[in-house]
């Protein structure tokens, strides 16, 4: 009799806390949440381009880099800086 009256606790605990998972705007929920997730990571590697843009610059004026180097990662960093901020701009836009 005990044992019957803890599973039934047990099956009605887990159906008020896995019910919200269900629901229809669960689903959506998760997109945002995914979807802002996506946006932070999106805007922490822009951010370490542009820090690596700064530590290149840094690097150069102090003469710890030659000119060809500096010229070439330069170009990397900043084009990977522009892609990052494009793809930014289009999840911005997506929201709209």
């Amino acid at each position: 009799m005990i044992a019957f009256a803890v599973g039934a606790l047990a099956l009605i605990v887990a159906v008020v806390v896995l019910a919200p998972l269900f629901r229809p705007d669960a689903q959506e929920a998760e997109r945002v949440s995914n979807a802002l997730s996506s946006e932070q990571d999106l805007s922490a590697r822009h951010a370490m381009a542009l820090a690596g843009l700064r530590d290149l610059e840094d690097d150069h004026q102090t003469g710890k880099i030659g000119e060809a180097d500096y010229a070439a990662l330069r170009a990397k960093l900043e084009a990977r800086a522009v892609e990052l901020m494009k793809s930014l701009d289009g999840l911005a836009a997506g929201r709209r």
